[in-house]
């Protein structure tokens, strides 16, 4: 049965005050509503390479954190968001692609130097690939970076709010053992 973190049921409530508080039940309608299975491949081109069980493995517990997610893809998917819906990488060789995931892959070093500072090997051109409608994911970083809708859960000040706009969403597991925060600007996504 989904709860809420707070295990309290807040009733009726808009995208923008569930999205920031992490209510749960929103979450799982939104799932429901959605579908699963439409979920599932919208997330694989967003860059999750995990939740390969199968459309018909994931119920919606998925919205919960009933499917394992390596953390750089998380953080991978949010960037496309922070990007204005464009994924922005390094193009997976054609032969070693998966139909319906994402065609680039994240590039962890963008440099290396010796120690004299000298540049010895540097990325230089990241290839952009269109994923989300730039309206889409305006609205999304505009939800996640509304400091005010995040302080009825999370207090104010808190420590999500910095010294400029970012946008930011909390996960807990069940018996609050594990927390993320993944979250990001323009110029960067952790």
């Amino acid at each position: 049965v989904p709860e809420n973190y707070d295990r309290k049921y807040h009733g009726y409530s808009r995208m923008r005050i569930a999205l920031a508080r992490s209510y749960n039940i929103p979450a799982v309608r939104a799932l429901e509503m959605a579908g699963v299975g439409n979920v599932i491949r919208t997330v694989h081109k967003l860059g999750i390479t995990t939740l390969d069980q199968g459309l018909g493995y994931y119920g919606l517990a998925l919205t919960l954190g009933g499917g394992e997610v390596k953390m750089l893809d998380m953080v991978y998917a949010f960037s496309v968001f922070a990007n204005d819906g464009n994924m922005a990488g390094s193009p997976i060789p054609e032969e070693t692609q998966r139909p319906g995931y994402r065609t680039l892959d994240p590039v962890p070093v963008l440099r290396v130097e010796n120690s004299k500072g000298e540049v010895l090997w540097k990325y230089d051109v990241a290839t952009t690939v269109p994923i989300v409608d730039p309206r889409l994911a305006y609205i999304i970083t505009n939800f996640l970076s509304d400091n005010s809708a995040r302080w009825a859960a999370f207090g104010s000040p808190n420590v999500l709010e910095l010294d400029r706009p970012a946008a930011v969403k909390t996960g807990t597991t069940n018996d609050y053992k594990d927390n993320w925060t993944v979250g990001y600007t323009p110029q960067v996504a952790i």
